[in-house]
């Protein structure tokens, strides 16, 4: 029987591990060197909003669909609630792009709404008439519990027999003759498997380089604060928001606010710096960076600057040059697959990720678009660091929407 192993327990890897094993592709082994979902998935702040073309259409109705159909498998709940969002138009030219979107989604029949400024305040109560032109209101929009996801994942792929290995870390990935041949535990074991999927997020690029393979990815300091209001005025969870204009997204988390930046010229950190273990962990708060989009924020939302703020999230992830991640075969020994540099949106693709991967391997058409997520798109360029390095920074916020 073919032997595959995935590498790395947070979304992506345990939904690879999952298809590989549904569509019966092999004796499935997934390992995490600690505990799952311990890097960036704990931390992630679980929004999914689906809208149409791009990467957030088929692919994120796909993921609500197995949500619904694994809660129905497991009895287990991934705490996904539908709350809709809010698109927040500060001038003309955004309410004129919206107004588009709108048409689109209503021809693909959603009841999405174009809001007048006070018709937004109504969805929100938070919100400051005064400083919007408009919005648009899109109901196919909301959020779930990451680690509730990974519970999905986790006792779905048991049952159908995936292998999962906690506390094993693999250090080396072995090759001969031009393919993939095992992995190399941190013991020094050597385990015999026909194909290697490295989902190790910010920590991809170190298993794969010693097969001379540089993935065009890097990590960044990412923000998002949850703030205590000093009154609660909406009497049901009001929808989340986004403001491209600055920067911002936003929604309720317990009674309070989760607000969120994608902030220009982003922190490009050093992986390798890291602390070890860095499980569960986070980086140091940098209000420095953060002020002005807050600022920004509290224009739209006036009562944030009476609120508290109760966590400060500083948590790495893994960015592309584009925005899109690296999904595919790699360009070294064959039977090497990477699914990696997610780009703040594991949650949101983990599904369509399992599934291209499971696609490929069984050597049919992906269901999702799979050339956009090759690899290799970037040539030579991934190789060189300055530019690489640069890229990394400026796209958190090129390519937020």
């Amino acid at each position: 029987m073919r032997r595959i192993a995935v590498i790395g327990g947070g979304v992506t890897g345990l939904s690879v591990a999952w298809h590989l094993k549904s569509r019966g592709l092999g004796d499935v082994h997934l390992f995490e060197r600690d505990r799952l979902g311990c890097g960036t998935t704990w931390h992630s702040a679980g929004d999914v909003t689906w809208y149409p073309g791009g990467d957030n259409d088929e692919q994120v109705l796909y993921l609500l669909e197995l949500i619904s159909r694994l809660e129905k498998q497991t009895g287990l709940f991934s705490g996904w609630r539908e709350t809709g969002r809010v698109y927040l138009a500060r001038d003309a030219a955004a309410m004129e792009r919206y107004s588009k979107l709108h048409t689109i989604m209503q021809g693909r029949g959603v009841d999405t709404r174009l809001l007048s400024p006070k018709e937004a305040v109504s969805y929100h109560p938070l919100l400051n008439a005064s400083a919007l032109r408009g919005a648009l209101y899109n109901p196919r929009s909301g959020n779930l519990n990451p680690t509730g996801l990974v519970e999905l994942y986790v006792r779905s792929g048991r049952s159908l027999g995936v292998n999962i290995h906690e506390r094993s870390e693999i250090r080396e990935l072995s090759s001969a003759s031009g393919r993939i041949s095992g992995v190399v535990t941190a013991e020094g074991e050597r385990l015999q498997f026909d194909d290697v999927v490295v989902c190790a997020g910010l920590w991809s690029p170190d298993l794969v380089g010693a097969q001379d393979i540089i993935p065009a990815q890097g990590g960044c300091e990412h923000f998002y604060i949850i703030m205590e209001m000093p009154e609660r005025v909406w009497t049901k969870t009001p929808p989340s928001f986004l403001s491209t204009a600055d920067l911002i997204y936003g929604r309720e988390e317990v009674g309070g606010i989760l607000l969120g930046f994608f902030d220009t010229h982003a922190n490009v950190i050093d992986v390798g710096a890291l602390p070890e273990p860095f499980s569960f962990a986070l980086l140091n708060e940098n209000w420095d960076k953060i002020t002005p989009y807050f600022e920004s924020a509290a224009e739209l939302f006036p009562a944030f600057n009476d609120a508290s703020v109760r966590s400060f999230i500083n948590g790495p992830e893994a960015f592309t040059p584009d925005g899109k991640p690296l999904i595919g075969a790699a360009q070294g020994p064959e039977g090497l697959w990477l699914c990696t540099g997610m780009n703040s949106y594991g949650v949101t693709n983990s599904a369509a990720t399992g599934h291209i991967i499971a696609d490929l391997m069984a050597g049919v058409a992906p269901r999702f678009p799979a050339d956009i997520y090759r690899v290799d798109r970037f040539g030579e360029k991934s190789r060189d660091p300055q530019w690489l390095r640069q890229s990394i920074a400026d796209s958190p916020s090129s390519y937020f929407f």
